[in-house]
């Protein structure tokens, strides 16, 4: 008898929080729940989806959210979602009572681990004030309460420290695996390649001697990776958590039901990919979403950055103090009236324009997603077709 272990993950409630309590609809959206041996999955409007018809897979076991702190006392740290005004005006000191979708209340404890996000430094609770950006890992398997605004255990913080933004490291918290002799995440985003300029130590600190970290927990520092599939990177840290048992269950149990691989359909080739739009662009489509607030500066096509950015699943946020964008956690990051364009730790990159804000909105030239991003463009006649790239080095 296959036994399946989930739980309500984090993910479901943060989006429980942001809308569907609004719409009286269903949060168990691919959620598996133990019965009596069988699978019962439930869609986005709690109707039962047979067994047979639905899709079991291996995903990430920590879930990140860059959030702004509003207050933080013993046992809980309160948040707004980064980029959001309201966590605007949690920097800029406005007095402002924050829309309950933007709020994420994070339980914490002796147990919860905080690190550095530019050293990969140990820190306490005691470092984290109100107005700081932290970067919060929740357990993916963990059970939270259905309430609004949500709740969640916090098992890392990373505080975003106050230095520039091409010396932040990357993190990941993940269950990584033995694939092929690689040491590859649960989510197959980043494979490590250790070496004897690895860090390697246990939440404590102390120290660890073991090579053998398949099947564990660990928390990843990183400075760049490569563009392959996973993204393969030699970390500058690495805290080994330990081992997740409910997380182990689910990715074995989903590795147990994997159905078998089918021949992909034959697709229509797309259209020639072009770097540079011509002048003639009037609309940008990114999937069904059509873009038309374009403006032309000379010859040059400026578009929205975060409207294409966050429908092509990349993560944008906005620092007021800087006037700086950060997206994939700080993978790649602009600043608005300085024409160079930061990727991980390549050179920067200098395009047809600086960014810059219209009607409160940030700007960049359309070929910015092609030349920083990676992502595919394609015009015919008047519309330009943009595609996110096969691999995203997000966190």
């Amino acid at each position: 008898m296959k036994k399946i272990f989930a739980l309500l993950t984090a993910s479901a409630i943060l989006t429980a929080g942001a809308a569907a309590f609004a719409d009286n609809e269903a949060i168990l959206d691919g959620t598996i729940n133990e019965v009596q041996g069988d699978i019962m999955l439930i869609n986005e409007m709690g109707t039962e989806i047979p067994a047979a018809d639905a899709a079991v897979g291996i995903t990430a076991s920590y879930i990140y959210k860059d959030v702004v702190v509003t207050e933080t006392k013993d046992d809980m740290i309160s948040t707004v979602l980064a980029g959001t005004d309201d966590a605007a005006a949690v920097k800029n000191d406005d007095e402002k009572i924050a829309a309950q979708e933007n709020v994420v209340n994070y339980i914490v404890s002796d147990q919860t681990l905080v690190f550095s996000k530019a050293t990969g430094e140990a820190k306490t609770l005691k470092d984290i004030k109100a107005g700081d950006q932290i970067g919060v890992y929740t357990g993916a398997y963990e059970p939270a309460v259905l309430m609004l605004p949500p709740q969640l255990k916090a098992n890392i913080v990373i505080i975003y420290d106050d230095i520039e933004l091409d010396s932040l490291k990357m993190t990941d918290a993940d269950t990584y695996l033995d694939r092929d002799g690689i040491l590859t995440n649960a989510a197959n985003t980043l494979a490590l390649n250790i070496d004897d300029t690895t860090e390697i130590v246990d939440p404590a600190g102390e120290k660890v001697t073991e090579k053998d970290f398949a099947r564990k927990d660990l928390l990843v520092f990183y400075d760049n990776s490569t563009r392959s599939i996973p993204a393969q990177t030699t970390p500058t840290k690495i805290v080994v958590l330990g081992e997740n048992e409910i997380a182990l269950a689910n990715i074995d149990a989903a590795e147990e039901v994997a159905p078998e691989a089918t021949p992909a359909p034959e697709e229509t080739p797309a259209p020639e990919a072009t770097a540079t739009p011509s002048n003639n662009v009037t609309e940008i489509k990114v999937g069904d979403k059509s873009v038309t607030n374009i403006y032309k500066k000379g010859d040059i096509d400026m578009v929205p950055l975060r409207e294409i950015a966050e429908t092509l699943g990349f993560t944008v946020d906005w620092d007021g103090d800087l006037r700086a964008v950060m997206i994939n956690g700080g993978m790649y990051s602009l600043k608005i009236g300085e024409n160079s364009y930061v990727k991980g730790k390549m050179a920067p990159i200098e395009l047809s324009a600086a960014p810059e804000i219209t009607n409160d909105l940030t700007y960049v030239p359309a070929n910015y997603f092609a030349e920083v991003l990676e992502c595919g463009m394609a015009e015919t006649g008047a519309v330009m077709a943009i595609t996110a790239p096969a691999v995203q080095n997000a966190e």
